[in-house]
């Protein structure tokens, strides 16, 4: 997919502004050589200041990229530089589906999750020294019908504890979800697809 542009971005120092290692596998996958650096910026936006729930989440990953870029820069040349931000998030109706506070939190999430259609949205910011490219890509994720003897399981695995919506796509969370109408790699955090089609967009016409 990024063939065109490779020798582009074989030049650039990519940056993904997150501790993700999933993440990182993902931009490893399409031949990036991208680091890890764990943006500073504080999420304290309120999701319900925004139009639309796009908006919300383009705006947390374009402050988490904006913090690395301006933090990054000062020992770089801007040129090379490329950061790459994301940020997830689950929704059912207007309520905004976080990562879980305990356990009983988790429980309450996936009972409400099951037997029901989630949106994920995922915002992506792409920053570079010619400005700043923002997209948005969303998936409907459908649950399965779980029970409690299900739900609690998967809870005290611990794997539903960092994630947003208190499951994870990847692994046993996989096995809760009955269809995705969408695309997989946005549910996981950073849709593959589309962001191949921005680099190749953004760095052919620059």
């Amino acid at each position: 997919m990024l063939a065109p542009i490779q020798h582009l971005l074989s030049k650039k120092r990519i940056i993904l502004a997150s501790g993700s290692p999933r993440r990182q596998e993902l931009v490893k996958s399409l031949g990036l050589n991208a680091e890890l650096c764990p943006s500073y910026f504080e999420e304290t936006l309120n999701p319900y200041g925004f139009e639309n729930f796009s908006k919300f989440i383009e705006a947390t990953a374009l402050g988490k990229a904006e913090e690395v870029y301006n933090r990054l820069k000062i020992g770089d040349n801007q040129e090379d530089l490329l950061v790459i931000a994301a940020d997830t998030m689950v929704t059912m109706g207007s309520e905004i589906y976080g990562k879980p506070k305990d356990k009983t939190d988790a429980v309450r999430m996936l009972t409400n999750l099951s037997g029901n259609c989630n949106r994920v949205f995922t915002g992506v910011v792409l920053k570079h020294s010619k400005g700043v490219h923002k997209f948005t890509e969303t998936a409907d994720v459908y649950f399965g019908n779980l029970s409690k003897e299900q739900i609690n399981a998967y809870v005290e695995s611990g794997d539903p504890m960092d994630k947003a919506g208190a499951y994870g796509v990847q692994g046993a969370g996989g096995a809760l979800i009955s269809r995705i109408d969408g695309d997989y790699y946005c549910v996981m955090g950073l849709p593959l697809h589309r962001l191949c089609c921005e680099l190749t967009n953004l760095f052919k016409t620059n």
